[in-house]
């Protein structure tokens, strides 16, 4: 099989790429605007039965009944955010299997590696901006590392603080306006359980979330973008592999 079958052309999957992550950023934020306003503005409160009274009832809510109607869009940032992963995952296997394929010399990460290391715990953290670095820097026609954009940095960092701040804050939020509620009970049962002050608490948190997740998407499709633009040099040169293992790639 020669080097040039070996070029995977990844401007297609790169164009949908893009399109994809501002529909996920743009969804994050709009959903979680509309989620953290009806935290922020509504009231919940939760009615339980009495242990010691007739029948078995159930338990239900009352206060703001937007919920419902939101509900409804929660699902679409997920879907969405489900397809981005999948196919930046292809892109960037593809990416770079096109370096291995034209032969570059001192490369470090194989096209297989290049996925698996986002699903490796406490080495995602890491790994998968280290395989980034190395495809950005040798996306070049000869293969000679260009100096990284610092916008790969960027997005790393948008992207790691939008996946673990706003769930800390929220969980520690809730977690803290728990306890309140508790101790305000001292250990009297309650029919009726007030989480207004909880739901008020955690909004902020949601609006961030959204903010955070539209910036890291928007940072994405700039890192892209550069390196798309780098990988459409690789076809005009000569395809001749530098070394014998090349025009096989890896995985």
């Amino acid at each position: 099989m020669s080097t040039t079958d070996r070029l995977h052309p990844m401007t297609a999957a790169s164009r949908v790429l893009q399109i994809l992550l501002a529909c996920a950023g743009g969804l994050a934020l709009v959903v979680d605007a509309l989620a953290s306003a009806w935290l922020r503005g509504g009231t919940f409160v939760l009615h339980m039965p009495d242990p010691n009274g007739p029948g078995r009832e159930a338990s239900y809510w009352t206060g703001s009944g937007a919920g419902s109607a939101l509900s409804a869009f929660l699902w679409l940032p997920s879907v969405v955010s489900w397809a981005v992963i999948v196919l930046w995952l292809i892109w960037q296997h593809g990416s770079t299997a096109n370096l291995w394929a034209r032969g570059y010399q001192g490369l470090k990460i194989r096209p297989g590696w290049a996925v698996g290391w986002w699903f490796v715990p406490f080495a995602n953290l890491v790994m998968p901006m280290v395989a980034m670095l190395e495809l950005d820097r040798r996306s070049t026609p000869d293969g000679t590392p260009r100096r990284a954009s610092p916008v790969l940095g960027w997005w790393w960092a948008a992207w790691l603080t939008s996946s673990i701040v706003p769930a800390i804050g929220i969980a520690g939020t809730g977690i803290s306006a728990m306890v309140d509620l508790a101790r305000s009970l001292d250990g009297r049962h309650a029919t009726s359980v007030d989480l207004t002050a909880a739901a008020h608490a955690i909004a902020p948190w949601v609006l961030l979330a959204g903010l955070l997740q539209a910036l890291a998407a928007g940072l994405a499709i700039a890192v892209v973008r550069r390196i798309d633009a780098g990988q459409a040099t690789l076809g005009g040169h000569d395809l001749t592999p530098a070394r014998p293992d090349a025009a096989w790639g890896a995985g």
